[in-house]
């Protein structure tokens, strides 16, 4: 079997409310896909989760020419080529978003080839459904956040996620905070994302003003890269520390082993190398007493994705899910996409078990 053709395909979706974080905000959510094509007539679809004003040329001009030709079923071969087939290797940012999104719609191929699901090749499913966290919250006035939050623990989520730490928000941060956690009562995980925008002496100073609502955890409040900075907050904090959405590659992981960095990781599929990449890395974590909770906020494919990984390896916890209606998730499953009691299922067609209408 050969890829005979490989491109990208951007679709656009226009927000009602604008999504924030600590680091801007957003009205729309662009997303990247590629489709990978065979001399065999079977087509496997990955999602770059890259910078989408660049993803489109990295695909045609350096990741397609290089992937052309090549046994879309010899994954490490594939590799080798589109990450260490010249002097100058790609192992981070939006290139090595293109090839997780290759490597992605590669497996998609070889379930579809073989007749089973991606769960079944790395390592088997070992559940059929996985605990998932409402990933929302993007920083609106405290009540609504609050209205929110509530409407996602009556559908049955046991966690959900807020975003705060902008300049300027401390104060109304902490309400926001405040009325999250009335809203959900003690028992729900209430879960915090700074999204990298703090220094250290902010984090620890925020951090033990938001210990009074009993945070799940606190995430990414530094820089992906302050490896001792989140270790030195491990233990000046009550709560857990989570980092690792914004490294590459099992290697680069392996100085928040070194540091002690963090009690939770999230390494992201479609960012990180893709999903064998992934798998080394959570059974790296799990090596060093570290609980991997694979970061997903993306389309049908990450989701699919990460489920399938999670399926098979029985340590990884908790399942980001994207509960506010603007990702391109439901109408990608080939299989009605099942959430019920804050549980997401695993799909069982082959493949990722997704389709998507070019």
């Amino acid at each position: 079997m050969k890829i005979t053709n490989l491109h990208a395909v951007q679709r656009e979706r226009p927000l009602v409310r604008p999504m924030r974080n600590a680091q801007g905000a957003t009205d729309r959510r662009l997303f990247t896909f590629v489709i990978v094509e065979t001399d065999q007539g079977v087509t496997g679809i990955g999602d770059a989760f890259g910078d989408p004003l660049l993803m489109p040329e990295i695909i045609a001009r350096r990741l397609a020419p290089a992937a052309i030709g090549m046994d879309p079923l010899d994954l490490d071969g594939l590799w080798r080529q589109l990450c260490a087939s010249s002097a100058f290797w790609e192992t981070a940012g939006s290139v090595m978003c293109g090839v997780s999104a290759i490597e992605v719609a590669c497996w998609d191929i070889r379930g579809k080839c073989e007749g089973r699901p991606v769960c079944e090749f790395l390592g088997g499913r070992k559940r059929d459904r996985v605990e998932a966290y409402a990933s929302d919250l993007h920083w609106e006035e405290p009540q609504q956040m609050a209205e929110l939050a509530s409407g996602y623990v009556q559908r049955g989520f046991r966690y959900v996620k807020t975003h705060i730490g902008a300049v300027g928000e401390e104060e109304n941060d902490l309400r926001r905070c405040e009325a999250v956690r009335d809203a959900i009562g003690p028992a729900v995980g209430f879960l915090i994302d700074i999204n990298t925008a703090f220094d250290f002496e902010t984090a620890l100073a925020r951090g033990r003003e938001l210990e009074a609502f009993n945070p799940f955890w606190y995430e990414e409040p530094l820089s992906p890269l302050d490896y001792h900075g989140h270790a030195q907050l491990r233990q000046d904090l009550s709560m857990p520390i989570v980092t690792g959405e914004n490294l590459y590659l099992r290697e680069g992981f392996m100085p928040l082993w070194q540091a002690a960095s963090c009690d939770y990781v999230m390494p992201d599929i479609l960012r990180c190398g893709g999903l064998r990449q992934t798998q080394h890395i959570c059974q790296d974590a799990l090596g060093h007493n570290v609980i991997p909770s694979p970061h997903n906020f993306s389309s049908g494919v990450g989701l699919a994705a990460t489920l399938h990984l999670m399926a098979a390896l029985e340590g990884t916890q908790l399942l980001e899910f994207d509960p506010t209606g603007t990702a391109i998730y439901e109408e990608m499953f080939i299989e009605p996409l099942g959430v019920r009691d804050g549980m997401v299922e695993v799909p069982t067609e082959p493949g990722l078990g997704i389709c998507f209408d070019v």
